[in-house]
C-alpha cells in the first residue's frame, strides 16, 4: 500500500508540472480573418484563434508592431492579467509601461461587448493598439485614408484618440487615450479573468513592436476548465503530501 501511494503521488506531482507548463506556454494558431469590419484594409478585433485544445477562441489584438497571419500556428507563453510584470510579456520586455495592461483590460470588454463592425469597435482597436505603440498608430492615421463608405475618416479617428492627429499628441496624447492613461483605476490585477498569449521566440518571449515576431500579441478570456483541471491536480498533490507527512508523524511517534 505505502509503495502505491508513492508511486500515485509522483505521478500527480509529473502531472502537475505538466499541467503548469501548459498554462505557462501553448500552442496557438489563428483560424482566419474575424468575421467583423476591415477597416482601411486592417481587421478589427475580435479575432478568432486555437488556443491549446480550444478552439474558436475569441483573441484580441494589442500589438500595432508585428504582424499575424490567417492558419498560422506559434508558440505563446500565457500570463493572467494578476501576474504581469516587466518580464512577462512581449510589451514587457520591449519596455512599455505594463501599468497600462489596466487600459488594455478595460478596452477588451469594450470591443468584446460592441456589435461586430460597430464604430465602437474600430475606435476602441485602434486605441487598444495606441496603448503601446502611439507614434506608430498616430503615423498609420495621419497617412492613410480610409476612403468612401467608412465609418469615421482616418484623420477623425485619429484626433479622436490622441486630441489631434500629430506627432507631439502622440507623445503626449489627449483625447480619448490621454483620458484613458490617466486613470489610475484601471489596474491589470481587475481584470483577472483576462490573459495575455505573448509570442514566443525559441524558448524566450519575443519583444513586440519591432516586426521581428512570429506574431502579435493576443489577450483572451481565461478558459476556466483548464484552471479547474489544474486546481484539482493540486488539491491531490497537498493530498499526497498530507497523507506522507502523517505516516512519517506516525512512524517517528512508534
Amino acid at each position: 500500500m505505502k509503495k502505491a501511494v508513492q508511486i500515485f503521488c509522483l505521478a500527480v506531482l509529473a502531472a502537475i508540472c505538466l499541467a503548469t507548463s501548459a498554462i505557462a506556454q501553448t500552442s496557438v494558431t489563428l483560424t482566419g480573418p474575424p468575421p467583423g469590419y476591415v477597416y482601411d484594409g486592417i481587421y478589427m478585433s475580435p479575432y478568432y484563434a486555437t488556443v491549446g485544445g480550444s478552439t474558436n477562441v475569441p483573441v484580441i489584438c494589442d500589438d500595432f508592431g508585428d504582424n499575424s497571419w490567417p492558419n498560422s500556428t506559434w508558440n505563446a507563453t500565457t500570463t493572467s492579467f494578476s501576474s504581469i510584470t516587466s518580464s512577462n510579456t512581449s510589451w514587457g520586455i520591449a519596455g512599455a509601461n505594463t501599468s497600462f495592461y489596466g487600459a488594455v483590460g478595460y478596452l477588451v470588454g469594450q470591443i468584446l461587448s460592441a456589435p461586430s463592425g460597430s464604430l465602437q469597435q474600430i475606435v476602441d482597436s485602434f486605441e487598444l493598439w495606441a496603448i503601446f505603440d502611439p507614434s506608430g498608430v498616430q503615423q498609420y492615421l495621419a497617412t492613410t485614408n480610409a476612403g468612401a463608405g467608412a465609418l469615421i475618416s482616418t484623420s477623425a479617428l485619429c484626433s479622436e484618440i490622441f486630441g489631434s492627429c500629430t506627432a507631439a499628441a502622440a507623445a503626449n496624447p489627449g483625447g480619448l487615450l490621454g483620458a484613458l492613461e490617466a486613470n489610475t483605476s484601471l489596474t491589470a490585477s481587475s481584470y483577472p479573468n483576462l490573459v495575455v498569449l505573448s509570442p514566443d521566440s525559441g524558448n524566450a518571449l519575443c519583444a513586440a513592436g519591432k516586426d521581428n515576431c512570429a506574431a502579435q500579441e493576443f489577450i483572451m478570456v481565461s478558459m476556466a476548465e483548464g484552471g479547474t483541471a489544474l486546481a484539482y491536480l493540486l488539491l491531490a498533490g497537498l493530498f499526497c503530501f498530507g497523507a506522507m507527512y502523517m505516516k512519517s508523524r506516525r512512524q517517528v511517534a512508534f
